[in-house]
């Protein structure tokens, strides 16, 4: 039997005794550098560990996209963009230290040697050997430093568009925004905030999140969330199939044409707080056929409204909505900030709920230069790493924690990722 029979006849059998096929992780070592250029040591050594798994990361899976442009028959532009699919799994570090620089880095480009020892100092790298174990697998995510904390989801009240054909559910909207949150919580998303009043949602024209800074910081300050969860009740409507002849025949003697069909779509958007736009967008729909009218008894998110036609629908719409969600933002690194310094420790707008834990140490990124604008819309503010801080202390709703190395000094108002 050849090769490839034996690995088809493995996949189905694994399929019907409802196994799992594991991907395999390709290890790679790599060496990571950073220079010191007058940076402390602790700094430069995770700008090295962070410098090697992005080398592991394109050794795997590697995808190249070119875009080019000629002219006259002479190349005028020529860009080739490299992206990775593949993701950290483990790493382990093998051998680090600090590099003395090479014989040919004592003279400059002149052949001048280099006599100043502040000058030569510059020339040192930090150097961490790293061995790193990638995964394709689409469901992993990369186990990169921070990995494990949960970003903040803040959860808005429910809209919908079509309040006419709701009017059999009793407590629609508010039941189902605490289902999403139980659900969500069920799934492993624990870093969860459910919003009572105020929503994004723009009414103006096409019902669609409202990104407009004025509205966005305040929720975001308020709240302390990284992402927004938008849900859009878009179509709850009714209607009978039955042939149009045995409807009339019911409306001759006087009997009622009940609904018998039941088209339900929601509308899902995820909005990124700290970037102020929407990062996901996801449409569910279903049809329903049966006994489709549920009825002002059974209120939403009871056993009874449940064991309904639209109820089980909606369940299973819950379900996919959750789910899919759940895998959008799992993986997404953590973003916060630094709200206060006192002394020596730095406060950070991070809960207890994140998963966060003494000992776990978070990048420090700075803000710097004017706001990025383009016709009138702003677009940014550029960052770049300015340090290295470690938690102390987790409180309820704060985090303490201390420097470990900064590049530039650390203020109020820096952002603090994961990663």
């Amino acid at each position: 039997m050849s090769l490839w029979a034996r690995v088809g006849q493995t996949a189905v059998l694994a399929l019907l005794l409802g196994l799992s096929l594991t991907v395999q992780a390709k290890c790679v070592v790599v060496t990571g550098v950073a220079t010191l250029d007058d940076k402390p040591e602790a700094f430069a050594r995770q700008m090295a560990i962070r410098d090697a798994l992005r080398q592991a990361t394109m050794m795997s899976n590697v995808k190249v996209s070119s875009d080019q442009r000629v002219e006259n028959y002479q190349l005028q532009y020529d860009r080739t963009r490299f992206s990775s699919q593949s993701k950290v799994q483990d790493y382990v570090i093998v051998e680090e230290g600090v590099e003395p620089p090479k014989f040919d880095d004592l003279f400059d480009e002149n052949g001048k040697e280099i006599r100043d020892p502040k000058e030569v100092e510059k020339l040192k790298l930090y150097q961490v050997k790293m061995e790193v174990c990638l995964t394709e697998d689409p469901q992993a995510c990369n186990k990169t430093p921070g990995n494990h904390l949960q970003a903040k989801l803040a959860v808005a009240p429910v809209v919908t568009t079509d309040e006419y054909a709701a009017r059999d559910i009793r407590r629609l909207l508010p039941g189902y925004q605490q289902e999403i949150m139980r659900r969500l919580r069920e799934a492993g998303h624990q870093n969860l905030l459910q919003m009572d009043t105020g929503s994004v949602i723009d009414a103006r024209s096409t019902v669609r999140p409202n990104l407009d800074r004025e509205l966005l910081e305040p929720i975001r300050e308020r709240t302390g969330a990284q992402y927004l969860m938008l849900t859009v009740v878009r179509s709850l409507s009714r209607s009978n199939n039955d042939p149009d002849v045995w409807n009339d025949i019911k409306r001759f003697y006087n009997l009622e044409v009940r609904p018998n069909a039941r088209f339900i779509e929601v509308e899902t958007f995820l909005v990124d707080l700290v970037a102020r736009k929407q990062v996901w967008q996801k449409r569910h729909g279903f049809n329903i056929e049966g006994d489709v009218t549920v009825g002002r008894d059974k209120p939403f998110g009871t056993s009874a409204f449940f064991n309904t036609d639209t109820g089980m629908v909606f369940h299973r719409l819950l379900h996919e909505q959750v789910s899919d969600l759940y895998h959008e933002v799992k993986c997404k690194p953590l973003t916060t900030r630094i709200i206060d310094i006192r002394d020596d420790d730095y406060v950070l707008l991070l809960s207890s709920e994140s998963g966060a834990k003494p000992g776990d140490q978070l990048a420090v990124y700075r803000l710097f230069g004017r706001p990025v604008r383009h016709q009138g819309m702003a677009l940014g503010t550029d960052t770049r790493p300015a340090g290295f801080l470690e938690i102390e202390r987790i409180q309820s709703r704060f985090a303490i924690a201390k420097v470990v190395s900064e590049d530039e000094r650390i203020e109020i108002g820096d952002l603090v990722k994961s990663w």
